[in-house]
């Protein structure tokens, strides 16, 4: 479950950065705000539910890396 949790939040951080560097406004952004909030609202489902722990970024790397 602990993999799924750091591919949830490794998706959400590109998510982010996508959304960042597109123009505020445009469908583009628009939908990688969507996923942003989608995948975020996954990783808190998994994690405050007691499924999964909260992992940090450089356990996600780690948990990826196998």
């Amino acid at each position: 479950m602990q993999k799924l949790v750091a591919e949830i939040m490794a998706a959400w951080r590109r998510a982010e950065r996508l959304a960042n560097q597109l123009e505020q406004g445009t469908p583009e952004h628009d939908a990688a705000q969507r996923a942003c909030n989608r995948l975020r609202d996954a990783y808190q489902e998994l994690t405050h539910s007691g499924v999964a722990s909260a992992i940090s970024a450089a356990e996600a790397r780690l948990l990826l890396a196998d």
